[in-house]
């Protein structure tokens, strides 16, 4: 038997009063796991963090011959075939709206 067995007879505004007690249950458990941790200093380290690392992503990629040696390679098909980069691009963008619309 699971646990909904008890409240599938049981009126509508029990089940809610249930789900209630459940979810107020689960936010004391989550204030308990947290414990006496000062959620702004967190906050603040998190985003200190993801600065960091979006900097350091940024420059290894702005120094990365590769990067580099692709972004000349697509500038060079480009000046061969312009109109077919126009195609790709217009296609691209399309499809991107068509997906995004939704």
């Amino acid at each position: 038997m699971s646990s909904n067995d008890d409240t599938d007879g049981a009126a509508p505004d029990e089940r809610r009063s249930e789900a209630a007690k459940r979810a107020h249950q689960a936010i004391d458990a989550a204030r308990e796991f947290v414990g006496g941790a000062d959620l702004d200093q967190l906050r603040a380290k998190a985003a200190d963090a993801a600065t960091s690392l979006y900097r350091e992503g940024r420059d290894r990629l702005a120094n990365s011959p590769e990067i580099a040696k692709a972004k000349d390679d697509l500038r060079e098909s480009i000046r061969k075939n312009p109109l077919a980069a126009v195609g790709i691009a217009f296609t691209a963008g399309l499809l991107i709206a068509l997906i995004t619309r939704g």
